[in-house]
């Protein structure tokens, strides 16, 4: 690490040595295990959690980390975003309860976003396992709680000015102690959150999924004999880091930079630039944020956590597949400065990284490991629009209050031989799912009118980014009030080698009408009545490569598929289309105009 002189600090794990001891179907047995221990953690809680984002929508994760707190494996269909902050989750535990006060049927609760978390939502169950006496390992279940207190239902507050307007901060806590509840710390928490008895589920499904993973792991030692259970967590670690240095090294060295900015700092209106220097050397990659904007006054700010992990889910949207965990670290070097927009520090307000400063570091990674690998770049993907709908459900036999919290999917960006993926999760959720519509209806009181990709939002390039979500909800049966925090609606995704960014994110209060207003996505507590409406939509992909290099077929292809519009078709792509009866999609490729009107785009 380097040291508080330069006001940088380096997120990584030096390397340890080491080959690995299993034969190579021993390895893989004891592997795979290790992913099936989270998988099944990951079961119990979308089986048994109370809230539709963590049991519909899968915001949660489980993790099985090693006795010393490095991370060893998580889920094959857990959140993204949960990789890299939840490898400083455990040693913050480690740190703040101490291995010597470790007992089994411990349990401990943590969300702390400035040393272990992304925001406050995400709250954090740590177990350890013991085996006759004998620490094993650590089972952790992270999942995304709908509100933890503050200003906002729902906890999402990107004009929160620090972080006592977005909800609880918990640091390293005892929940269970040696079996035993602390039902103390459980009523602070229920007495400071709405809708409490669903908080209260969320924490038991956790639990019990702790359980689960630790009597499975157990069970694995059991079969396999502690020792060559520890040794095979090493390996796994040696593994990654081998497979990761060895990509790397295939990249030519360099230094590449490359930015990019959420919209605004709601309280000045201006942008926020994140800067990354990538430095690739041998076996070995840097990533240099130092130079990135400082603190906002809103709720935009990063922690550090979140910054690592934005790094690591970028590297493995790049590079070829690996297992994530503490072995990738040791192979690269993670530096940002303390009090920066990408490393907050108390008391600023960090509620709304997930959808902005996060999402801006994945882009900003992105574009730079494009630029060391063109083969395998890709535009910058969309960030994901966040919005809570609240209010009193007066539906008969409900009559309570609600909390909706969704999500907008949106474009990934384009790759060099394939267009980006349409109406996907975020980049950092990729494993999160889009909830239906019809259950929304079913557990609150809104209806989707619409649920469509939005034609000409994916960034042109020779390959096109992906579409955005284009939405449209109805509140009819009673008032209720629109929290947002999202990005994208002034700046783009941008594109990469000529592509270009990614249609705009945006939310307007009853669309198509003479009523009709934008709210902004940083928009707070906005109040709605009964039959008005709201147009939600994401971000595109960024674009790979020229426009005018698209095949003219594909964007015919485009035009007919409601991709692309025809003005658009002309203006971006420089293809000429003749209109045909839109009821059969006769629509005509006329090849001399196209090649006329590109030849004098090139020379403008």
């Amino acid at each position: 690490m380097t040291t508080d002189a330069d006001r940088s600090r380096t997120a990584q794990t030096p390397p340890r040595p080491g080959a690995i001891t299993h034969d190579p179907v021993g390895f893989e047995v004891l592997r795979n295990a290790f992913v099936a221990v989270c998988n099944e953690m990951a079961l119990v809680v979308a089986k048994t959690a109370y809230s539709t984002p963590v049991n519909e929508g899968r915001d949660f994760a489980g993790a099985l980390y090693d006795r010393h707190g490095k991370l060893v494996s998580q889920g094959q269909h857990d959140a993204p975003c949960f990789v890299g902050l939840t490898m400083l989750t455990v040693p913050e535990v480690i740190r703040a309860i101490g291995l010597d006060n470790m007992r089994p049927g411990d349990c401990y609760l943590i969300n702390d976003p400035y040393v272990a978390s992304t925001h406050c939502n995400d709250i954090h169950q740590v177990k350890p396992v013991f085996h006759d006496g004998r620490l094993a390992a650590f089972v952790t279940s992270t999942a995304h709680w709908s509100d933890v207190g503050g200003v906002a239902p729902g906890s999402l507050n990107a004009r929160a000015r620090s972080h006592f307007e977005e909800g609880m901060r918990i640091p390293a806590v005892r929940l269970y102690d040696r079996g035993a509840l602390n039902h103390d710390i459980v009523n602070i928490l229920l007495h400071n959150m709405r809708q409490s008895w669903e908080r209260l589920g969320d924490l038991h499904a956790q639990t019990a999924a702790l359980n689960a993973g630790e009597a499975r792991l157990l069970a694995l030692i059991a079969q396999r004999g502690l020792d060559p259970v520890l040794q095979a967590m090493a390996d796994v670690q040696d593994y990654s880091e081998t497979l990761c240095r060895a990509s790397l090294a295939r990249l030519p060295d360099g230094r590449y930079e490359a930015e990019d900015h959420v919209d605004q700092d709601v309280h000045t209106g201006q942008p926020k630039r994140i800067a990354l220097t990538l430095t690739i050397k041998g076996d070995g990659a840097t990533f240099d944020l130092t130079e990135s904007d400082g603190p906002a006054q809103s709720g935009i700010n990063g922690t550090i956590a979140a910054t690592v992990s934005a790094v690591y889910i970028a590297l493995a949207s790049i590079l070829p597949p690996m297992p994530m965990n503490a072995g990738v670290a040791r192979a690269v070097e993670i530096q940002a400065k303390p009090g920066s927009i990408v490393w907050a520090q108390p008391p600023a307000a960090i509620s709304g990284l997930a959808a902005t400063t996060m999402e801006c570091v994945i882009g900003a990674v992105t574009q730079a490991l494009s630029q060391a690998d063109p083969e395998r770049g890709a535009g910058t993907p969309f960030s994901t629009l966040n919005t809570v709908f609240a209010g009193s459900d007066r539906r008969p036999g409900f009559q309570t209050d609600f909390i909706d919290y969704v999500w907008s999917f949106g474009g990934l960006g384009a790759t060099k031989h394939r267009d980006g993926a349409s109406n996907c999760a975020p980049a950092y959720g990729a494993s999160c799912t889009n909830i239906p519509a019809e259950l929304q209806e079913r557990r609150y009181p809104v209806i989707w009118r619409r649920h469509m990709c939005r034609p000409d939002s994916g960034g042109p390039g020779a390959s096109r980014g992906g579409l955005a979500l284009d939405q449209l909800l109805e509140f009819p049966y009673g008032p209720g009030t629109i929290t947002a925090v999202g990005d994208r609606e002034q700046i783009g995704p941008p594109g990469v080698f000529g592509g270009r960014p990614g249609g705009n994110a945006g939310l307007v209060l009853n669309p198509e009408t003479e009523n009709a207003r934008s709210l902004g996505v940083f928009c707070l507590n906005e109040p709605v009545a009964p039959g008005e409406t709201l147009a939600l939509w994401s971000g595109g992909g960024g674009g790979y490569g020229d426009p005018l290099q698209r095949d003219p077929q594909r964007v015919l292809a485009d035009v007919l598929d409601g991709y692309v519009t025809i003005p658009a078709a002309r203006d971006t792509y420089g293809v000429v289309v003749i209109p045909g009866d839109p009821r059969t999609l006769s629509h005509r490729l006329d090849r001399d105009a196209t090649a006329t009107l590109r030849a004098r785009r090139r020379l403008a």
